[in-house]
Parts: C-alpha cells; structure tokens; sequence
C-alpha cells in the first residue's frame, strides 16, 4: 500500500508552459455576501485572480474576485496546480461563464472560465476550451486527465 503522507505529488509541466483553457466551479460562493449596491454575477463579466498565500486554510488559495466582490475561491486541487504559476508571473483571464445548480436545487455555483496565458504572454484568444467528440481518433483533439486531472466524481468506463 502507498503511503500518501510521504508519495511525491504527479510533476507538473515547466512553469512557462502554455496550458489549456478550462472552466471550474467557484467554492465558497454561498458564503461571498454580496457587497452593497453590487448587483449579482451574470455571464461575461470578468473576474481577477487574486493569490492569497497567507490563507491560514489553504497558503495556495486562490481568491476570485468580480468589481470589488471575493465571489469565492478556485477549488483546492486546482489551486495548488494555478499557484506556483500565478506566482511566477502567469497570467490568466477569467470570467463569469454560467451557473451550475447543487443537489435539490437549494443553491446555484457560478462557473467561471479560464484561459492562462504563459509568464511570457498573454492568455490565448480562444473562445471556449477544447471539446472532443465520443470516439475522435485526432490525438491533438482527444482529452485525458492532462495536466487538470479530472474532476471529483468522474471516471472513465470502457464501452464495449
């Protein structure tokens, strides 16, 4: 059996490297009040990332913030691989994408979408991230669990 506590993290591509654009629940929303006057979050609108290392919760929190307003954060794992990038001089443009509803309906999670550039460059000018059809054979097209991984939740089947 693998010990977690000391099995060394999966590497990452070099710091400079060009990722993919992706989009990502933002966690904590329900507890972000809004501030005063600030209308809600509607698709479009663009959001800044803010590195928070002196979080006492998590140092590679990653803060989501819309016109004055912490929204909420990136969630955990996907902060820990934005981080080190972030603080290398990345720069990623984000934005309000859309809202996911939770379980029951009780609360909706804003999307946002995010398209990093490189430390050299400006993110990329691509409208949405990459799609792949069910059984493409284009190696460039085809998605695996790539630098992101996948989400919590989602595994992969073999269909026969």
């Amino acid at each position: 059996m693998t010990d977690l506590r000391t099995s060394p993290a999966p590497a990452a591509p070099p710091i400079g490297a060009a990722l993919r654009a992706f989009r990502t629940p933002v966690r904590g929303h329900a507890f972000a009040a809004r501030p005063e006057g600030h209308g809600p979050l509607h698709p479009g609108q663009s959001v800044v990332l803010r590195r928070e290392a002196g979080n006492p919760a998590d140092p590679l929190a990653v803060a989501l913030w819309c016109q004055g307003w912490r929204i909420g954060y990136l969630d955990r794992q996907v902060a820990a691989r934005l981080a080190p990038r972030l603080d290398a001089g990345l720069r990623v443009e984000a934005r309000v994408d859309g809202w996911i509803a939770e379980p029951q309906g009780r609360w909706r999670r804003p999307m946002v979408l995010l398209q990093p550039g490189t430390a050299d460059s400006p993110p990329a000018a691509t409208a949405h991230p990459r799609r792949t059809t069910v059984g493409s054979e284009t190696p460039a097209v085809r998605a695996g669990p790539g630098l992101w991984g996948r989400p919590p939740g989602v595994t992969v089947r073999t269909v026969r």
